[in-house]
This record gives structure tokens, C-alpha cells and sequence, in this order.
């Protein structure tokens, strides 16, 4: 074989090798490994696969849409077969009364005096009702007349004036034969069709009467319900009106107002599509004998529901045959691949979080240089972890018991209840109360080490303090409180509101007249706000950003530490934010979530409220 002849420039072949990698069968095995995998599972699996799938949707789509269409015109015949026979059925009780010779001579007597039509209503009164007994489904049968001599009882027996016009015109240009009308409303409880024909069975000329028969629209909608299944069926005369169909969700009695369909009804049979609203339709339909036509219509998304269930069926086995070869193809390969699924193991080791690798030198083409890159990344990810991470919660968690520790000194009890009783020995009342207001704010801000406490316990302990420095300023303060005692049941962390008190008594003061502080308890939403509002001397946008950013703008806690506090036990969305005007006061808002907790080392002690 002439090697150096195939692979030259000027020939074709060289031209498909330049163009598509895959022909140098040479060098397959120089090839990427997902070349390899790719180029076997394509040719051997899917390529096949993917054309039997497309084989098997277009020809059982094919079958399956042609017995469907076949299946809805033979229901389209079987409906309207039984359509007709009800017609035709009424139709020949009408004749009954149409060939009664003793009714068309009551009818078209001249009644001198009145109880000469007696043995007329007698006779009507035993014909008529009794059909109507025998046939369910027939509302009413009245005859109209023309005889003014014959009395009208307004049931069986009516003048022709009370006939509508157009109807009477209708049923006399019929000439004795059947004229149907329907009620033209299908949804209404008393829906109903009318069968109408002149009484002239000797003279067609000069009828002596209309008779016109009410059947119930049900005896119709009876034949067509069970062929609802995924299809729509309509009853229309031949204005599109509808008589009688299953589809109730049908907001219009018109059927062409929903779908206009009236130009490709020309016919006395067939079937057509047409799109409609955005969605591609089926029509058949069928006329009846007395002008109605009998429609069926089915989305194409039903229509084809079985073709798409057997093409989901086939693709379901090809997905499993496809998984069989994948197993058999997994086998034979799996010789090759076993660097891969050391190093996948080594993977789901880091996955599950242990980064203790055993990854051994697997070469230098891209695997081996896959495996020392991971193993790399394991460490230094391994590092990170301890170094930022770690660190980092370690960070947050000193910071947060930090910022929550409390001092405890258990002596401070003992020393205040000694100056207690030498101040009332010594008759020092005001540095008894001092004392004793110092003992209940103690009491509620060390809480026995508990960091959460009741709204109302922090309510109690400003109460507290503010009582300390009434005492100090005697009139310059005026507190002001607008608390929801509602909210007293739910939980905060400690010490949010006495520094903000503390900043407007040490800072807002400004003159001889004082400061009024307001301190406030609400509810928005679900969240809780507490406000604190004074009309001190308020602060420049320089003093307002200090006090946001630098724990030691306020009292020892400070604004940023009392909000880095919030934030770390209830999130970012909750904390402190402050408004102020130089020379009007300061608002101070803190938000905190509406949380609930009625447990009895929560509920609130006596020895905490003010006297």
C-alpha cells in the first residue's frame, strides 16, 4: 500500500485528516482520554440510539395521530347517529298529534258558547299530558291557534299572537315539516330545545295550528359527556350558536366568538387545523339533518399525548440499554482509568472534608499533573481553613464573650448592704436610696451571669439608674416613658438602653433648664424598636459619624459596641441607628426581632422593680 500517496497535500484524504483530528488513527493513542471516551460512546452508543429515539417518535407519532383521527370521526358518526334518532323520535311524537284527526277538528271548530269546547279541553287535557308522562324529558307541549272561539287555558292551548314572530314565520314557511329552535343560553337551568311544526295535514295552506314541543337540553348533553375525554364536543346550529356541549368552561353562547371556524365549515363533513390563541388545534365536524352540525375539536398537545408517552417509553429503554453499555464500556476501560478513580477517591476525601492525602506520584502526562495540582490545592486549601477560618470564629467567639462579659463581683453586694444599713444608722437617707437604687441596677445588669434578660428587666434596670442621677441633678432631668407593656414579655440581650441614658445625661445637658428624655417601646412588624429622644444640644454630622464608628464616643460601652453586640446575637439586619440635629436633640432607634420567652428564669423579680 502507497502510504505516501494517501497522505498527500493534493489529496482528499490528507484534506479530511487536516479538517478532523480523529482520522489520524495513528495517533489514537496520543489522544485525550475524554477524546477517546467520547468518540466510542458517539459512534457505538448515542449515534444509534439518538437516530432509533427519532425513528420511533416520527412513525409511532404518525400511527398513533392517524387512529386518533380515525377514533374521533367514528365518535363524530356515533354522536351524531344519536343525535338524529332523538330527533327523529321526537319528531314522531309530534306526528301523533300531527295526523290526530279529532284534535284538528276540535281545534278548527267555531265555538258558539262556551261549554261547547268542553269535550276540546277534555281531550287535550288526557293527550297532551299523557305524552309528557311517558317522555321525561319533554317541559312542555303547547298548540297555538288561531280559533279566538277556543278558549286558552296559557298551558296547552295559546293564541298565535303569543307565538314569537320570527318563529311562526319560520314554522309556516316549513309547511308542516319539523323546525327545531334552542333556548340559547346552554348553561341556564332551564336550557331547552323547541320542535315546532304548523298543524296542516289536510291543507297545507291553511294550517289550523302550531304545535311546539320543549325537550329538556340534558337529553342532548346526555349522548355527548362520555366522548369528553381530552376532546371537546359542541352541538351548534348553523349560526354557531351552541346547544349543547361538555365543555363547560365555554365562556360565549357562540361557538364561532370562541373559535372562528365558520369559513372552513363549508361543507357537510371534515376536518381541518387551525391555530388558535398561540395553540395548534383539531377540528372535525359534521352537520346534522336539520341544519346542526355536530364539532369536535382536541389540542394537538392531547391529540399526541399517547405518541409522546411511547416516545418517553422508548427513550426510557434506550436510556437503560445506553446505561448497559456504559457498565460494559466502564469495565472494559477500567484498567486505564484507575489513576482516575484514586485520584476520585482522593476528591471525595476533600469532599467530605479530610484533607489526609495519600495521592503517590502518578506520572507526567494530565493526570499525573492533575494529581500533584490537587494535591497542592488539598494543602494550601487545609491551611486556609485553619488560618482564616478557624481563626476567624475563633475571633468572633472571643469578640462575643468579650463583649458580653459581665463583672461579678460578689463582694459589691455585701459592701452596698454594709453602706445601706450605715446610712440609715447615720440617718444619710438619700445615700440609702442611692445606694439601694445602685443595688437593684446591679442586680438586673449582672443578672446571675445571664447575658438575656425580660424587655421589662431592662426597662426596670434604666428606671433604676435614672433614679441615681435624679438624685444627682434633682430637677434638671425629666424622663418621659411611652412603653407597649405588651412587649414586656419578650427577650433582649442586656445593657442596650442604659448607655444611650448615660451619653444624654454626661453629654445633653446644656443648661439650667435641663433635658427631657423620652424613652419608647414599640412594635413594627416583626421586629421591636426602643427609642430614646432628647432635646439636648444634639450633634454635627462629624460628632454623629464618630459616635457610629468609635466605641468610646459614648459611655464605656459606646454606640458601635452596643450595635456590634446586636448584630452578633440577632444578625445584620438588626442594631442601632441615631439621628440628630445640632441644637434640637438626638433619636436614638435600636431594633431588635420580637422574641418570646415566658420561662420562669426569665420572668421578673420582685426585688428588680422600683419601689
Amino acid at each position: 500500500m502507497n502510504t505516501a500517496k494517501t497522505s498527500s497535500p493534493s489529496g482528499p484524504w490528507s484534506r479530511l485528516a487536516g479538517a478532523f483530528p480523529f482520522a489520524h488513527l495513528r495517533a489514537y493513542t496520543n489522544w485525550r482520554l475524554r477524546h477517546k471516551f467520547f468518540f466510542i460512546f458517539l459512534i457505538v452508543i448515542i449515534l444509534p440510539f439518538s437516530l432509533l429515539i427519532y425513528y420511533s417518535y416520527s412513525s409511532t407519532r404518525s400511527t398513533i395521530t392517524e387512529h386518533t383521527y380515525t377514533a374521533l370521526g367514528g365518535s363524530l358518526a356515533q354522536i351524531n347517529t344519536n343525535v338524529e334518532k332523538r330527533l327523529e323520535y321526537y319528531n314522531q311524537l309530534s306526528n301523533i298529534l300531527y295526523m290526530d284527526a279529532q284534535l284538528r277538528n276540535y281545534l278548527s271548530t267555531d265555538y258558539e258558547q262556551a261549554y261547547y269546547y268542553l269535550d276540546a279541553f277534555q281531550y287535550i287535557n288526557r293527550t297532551l299530558p299523557s305524552l309528557m308522562t311517558l317522555n321525561a324529558n319533554i317541559l312542555g307541549i303547547t298548540i297555538y291557534t288561531g280559533n279566538h272561539t277556543l278558549y286558552s287555558d296559557g298551558q296547552y292551548v295559546k293564541y298565535t299572537e303569543e307565538l314569537p314572530r320570527a318563529m311562526e314565520e319560520q314554522v309556516l314557511d316549513a309547511a308542516g315539516n319539523t323546525v327545531y329552535f334552542h333556548s340559547g343560553n346552554f348553561k341556564a337551568d332551564d336550557a331547552h330545545i323547541t320542535i315546532a311544526r304548523s298543524l296542516s295535514y289536510f291543507s297545507l295552506q291553511h294550517p289550523y295550528g302550531i304545535l311546539t314541543m320543549d325537550i329538556n337540553a340534558n337529553e342532548f348533553y346526555s349522548l355527548i359527556k362520555m366522548e369528553n375525554d381530552n376532546k371537546s364536543v359542541y352541538i351548534v346550529d348553523e349560526f354557531g350558536g351552541v346547544i349543547s356541549t361538555g365543555d363547560q368552561n365555554l365562556q360565549s353562547n357562540q361557538l364561532f366568538d370562541v373559535f372562528p371556524i365558520q369559513e372552513r365549515m363549508t361543507q357537510d363533513a371534515g376536518s381541518f387545523d387551525m391555530k388558535i390563541n398561540g395553540q395548534e388545534r383539531f377540528f372535525t365536524y359534521k352537520k346534522l339533518s336539520n341544519g346542526w352540525s355536530t364539532v369536535i375539536t382536541v389540542p394537538y398537545d392531547e391529540l399526541l399525548a399517547n405518541a409522546n408517552q411511547a416516545t418517553k417509553n422508548v427513550i426510557w429503554f434506550s436510556m437503560l440499554a445506553i446505561g448497559i453499555a456504559i457498565l460494559l464500556l466502564y469495565f472494559t476501560t477500567k484498567v486505564m482509568t484507575k489513576r482516575i478513580e484514586v485520584l476520585l477517591q482522593q476528591i471525595r476525601k476533600v469532599e467530605r472534608g479530610d484533607f489526609r492525602l495519600s495521592i503517590k506520584p502518578m506520572g507526567h502526562d494530565e493526570i499525573g499533573q492533575v494529581s500533584f495540582a490537587f494535591n497542592k490545592m488539598a494543602a494550601t486549601i487545609q491551611s486556609l481553613i485553619h488560618d482564616v477560618y478557624v481563626k476567624e470564629i475563633a475571633r468572633k467567639e472571643s469578640e462575643l464573650n468579650t463583649l458580653q462579659a459581665q463583672i461579678n463581683p460578689h463582694f459589691l453586694y455585701n459592701t452596698l448592704s454594709s453602706i445601706s444599713s450605715l446610712a440609715i444608722k447615720e440617718g444619710a437617707m438619700q445615700v440609702y436610696q442611692m445606694v439601694n437604687y445602685l443595688a437593684k441596677y446591679y442586680r438586673v445588669s449582672l443578672n446571675k451571669g445571664k447575658r438575656i434578660i425580660l424587655l421589662e428587666q431592662e426597662i426596670n434596670l434604666v428606671k433604676n439608674y435614672v433614679a441615681i442621677q435624679k438624685i444627682r441633678f434633682r430637677d434638671k432631668l425629666h424622663m418621659h416613658y411611652d412603653l407597649d407593656e405588651q412587649l414586656f414579655g419578650n427577650t433582649t440581650i442586656k445593657l442596650i438602653l442604659q448607655p444611650f441614658i448615660e451619653n444624654c445625661i454626661n453629654h445633653a445637658i446644656g443648661d439650667e433648664s435641663g433635658i427631657n428624655i423620652n424613652v419608647k417601646l414599640g412594635r413594627e412588624g416583626n421586629d421591636i424598636l426602643l427609642q430614646v429622644i432628647d432635646d439636648g444640644i444634639g450633634m454635627t454630622p462629624e460628632q454623629l459619624d464618630r459616635a457610629l464608628n468609635k466605641s468610646d464616643a459614648l459611655s464605656g460601652y459606646g454606640v458601635k459596641n452596643v450595635d456590634d453586640r446586636i448584630k452578633l446575637t440577632y444578625g445584620e439586619e438588626y442594631g442601632v441607628s441615631i439621628f440628630s440635629r445640632l441644637g434640637i436633640g438626638t433619636a436614638v432607634t435600636i431594633r431588635i426581632p420580637v422574641i418570646s420567652d415566658r420561662h420562669p428564669a426569665n420572668e421578673r423579680d420582685p426585688q428588680q422593680a422600683l419601689p
